[in-house]
């Protein structure tokens, strides 16, 4: 796998994991570079992980988050679950504003797997 993305398993639920702790602005833009190949890559729309702590968040990054969830939507992959740890309040009303829902954010990496697994299972029951 790459430098910043990789796949956890969680409670048997597979997740793409962005591990973007602590990463500049440079760093940051390879990760999603990186997360956006991956998704192009396996094409089932998994659940997604993305961690955040005490990354830089600069426009440039914005921009490149709208890129990869373009990208993907462009592609016709299916719409997975995301979760998003580690942005402070403000970013994350920032983020809501541009994302529609599709993202939910939590404190915590065990609070983002526990809901991704929870509502994997439920997408798969129906």
């Amino acid at each position: 796998m790459g430098k910043y993305v990789g796949w956890i398993e969680h409670k048997g639920v597979r997740i793409l994991f962005l591990n973007g702790k602590g990463l500049n602005e440079a760093e940051n833009l390879a990760a999603q570079e990186e997360l956006k190949q991956e998704l192009l890559r396996d094409r089932s729309g998994p659940p997604v992980l993305v961690d955040l702590s005490k990354t830089a968040m600069t426009p440039d990054t914005s921009k490149k988050s709208k890129e990869v969830a373009a990208v993907a939507k462009d592609a016709g992959l299916p719409e997975g679950l995301a979760a998003v740890v580690g942005l402070n309040k403000l970013q994350k009303a920032v983020a809501q504003l541009f994302d529609r829902g599709a993202a939910h954010y939590f404190d915590s990496v065990d609070q983002a797997k526990e809901w991704l697994v929870k509502e994997e299972n439920k997408r798969h029951k129906h």
